[in-house]
């Protein structure tokens, strides 16, 4: 008999079960719960190992090569490689279907920026090359635009409004003018405002009746116009006086004179006085005093005394008698 050594050695590797792995394709990550590990068999018994290259969860967009290992017990090692790919390819989805218009009185400069929710990078702002501050009117179109970081983008249409569409807050007051012997009264729309405004823009004043010739009180309509179109009106009252004595009929004041020698000739409103004349009754004596070219002027009667006949000459060359005494 003889002895002899016999030596058992596994020097054979592990033997995938599958010849290849399929690809693994996402948009945005993959989770290590989402990845089958896959098997190999081996020529011996024993538990196979399996391990990997990677770090979970994989969201970096492109291919990443994941090198499964499968190792027996007696350290043979196989490896395998398992492409994985992200790739988004979906476009942000507006959160507002259609973006409400933008309706404005005079101008705007805050829209708010709308958003949209991405599948990958969840919520995205969007952005704009229009601008977002108007000021003139009319109708505008802001496109904004939403992006993922991905490469991937959607487009949203809003249209700006800007549409003066409110009148003109008039306000009033009420005034008093006066007539003179000379001229009648003008007035301007200024006069008769008291701060109205527009919430737009600067605003024409204008009133429908600014002449009087009589004495009275009018209703003055004032009416307000804005730079685009809108105009609102409002009442006032123009009470119209006379500036001075309101004369009907010619008078001289006072008809005795103590102990004053001055005396008052009136006469209508709109005449003049050409000349006044006084005669002393007792004397026979006068004197002539030039008229002002206005209804009313004083006359100095000294030094006649008693009954005095006063005779007053209008711009029509009527001749009006009245009596003065003088203590």
């Amino acid at each position: 008999s003889a002895t002899a050594l016999v030596s058992v050695e596994d020097n054979l590797a592990p033997i995938p079960v599958m010849e290849e792995l399929a690809k693994i394709i996402d948009e945005c990550i993959i989770e290590e719960s989402a990845v089958a590990i896959p098997m190999a068999v081996d020529n011996c018994d024993g538990t196979i190992s399996v391990s990997h290259n990677v770090n979970f969860p994989i969201t970096t967009q492109g291919l990443t090569t994941i090198t499964w290992t499968f190792e027996d017990v007696n350290g043979n090692i196989t490896t395998q490689n398992q492409l994985v790919e992200i790739k988004d390819v979906t476009a942000p989805t507006p959160d507002v279907l259609n973006l409400e218009d933008v309706v404005v009185q005079c101008s705007v400069s805050d829209i708010d920026v709308p958003t949209a929710t991405d599948t990958c990078s969840g919520v995205v702002m969007g952005t704009t090359s229009d601008s977002l501050d108007y000021s003139e009117q009319g109708e505008y179109m802001i496109t904004w635009t939403f992006k993922d970081g991905n490469g991937n983008s959607a487009t949203q249409s809003q249209k700006v409004i800007v549409k003066d569409t409110t009148a003109p807050t008039v306000i009033t007051r009420d005034i008093t003018v006066y007539l003179d012997p000379d001229t009648n009264v003008a007035i301007t729309a200024d006069q008769v405002n008291d701060g109205s405004n527009d919430n737009c823009s600067d605003i024409l004043l204008s009133i429908d009746r600014n002449y009087f010739e009589e004495v009275g009180i009018y209703e003055v309509n004032l009416t307000a116009v804005d730079a685009y179109g809108n105009s609102a009106s409002a009442p006032v009252n123009v009470k119209v006086e006379i500036d001075g004595v309101n004369s009907n009929k010619v008078h001289v004041v006072p008809t005795i004179l103590q102990p004053t020698r001055l005396a008052k000739v009136i006469v209508p409103f709109r005449s003049k006085i050409i000349e006044v004349q006084i005669l002393e009754v007792e004397t026979s004596k006068y004197k002539i005093f030039k008229g002002n070219n206005s209804n009313e002027m004083e006359i100095d009667v000294a030094p006649f005394k008693g009954t005095l006949l006063v005779r007053v000459i209008d711009e029509d060359g009527k001749v009006h008698l009245k009596k003065l005494i003088a203590l």
